[in-house]
């Protein structure tokens, strides 16, 4: 397997990409702030490999979410969405805390415009949904 790790700032946020499987594999890990996650999405938005990619197998089981879904949703029209440029992205999130489970919901409704998303309770199964289907080239 070929592998590109990049990790961002207090490693809050990082991720690996798996060349041969084709998936961003994310991880958070403790306190993760609105800052944190600015910072790390204008990073990874910033390597055309993961742009290339587009699908990510999000972890965020280890994360203390500390931002509100109001926050995200700014980021999302300020930081993501003019990246992508209509490009369409395919998130598989892990969570097993009720506020990661709802922080991931919002972010699918806030996303629904560019990324197809789904919430695990385990990475296998997340993976699975992940590479059953591939998103669209736009």
């Amino acid at each position: 397997m070929q592998f590109r790790l990049r990790c961002e700032g207090s490693m809050a946020i990082s991720y690996i990409l798996d060349r041969d499987l084709g998936v961003i594999f994310e991880t958070w890990e403790g306190a993760i702030t609105a800052a944190d996650l600015s910072a790390y999405w204008k990073s990874l938005l910033e390597d055309p490999e993961a742009l290339a990619c587009r699908r990510t197998l999000a972890d965020v089981r280890r994360a203390e979410i500390q931002f509100r879904g109001t926050e995200m949703m700014d980021l999302i029209r300020a930081v993501v969405i003019p990246k992508l440029g209509g490009r369409k992205w395919k998130t598989a999130i892990v969570a097993d805390k009720p506020v990661q489970f709802g922080l991931s919901r919002q972010y699918g409704v806030f996303a629904a415009d560019y990324s197809e998303d789904r919430i695990f309770n385990d990475c296998d199964s997340a993976l699975k949904w992940l590479r059953g289907r591939h998103h669209g080239s736009s």
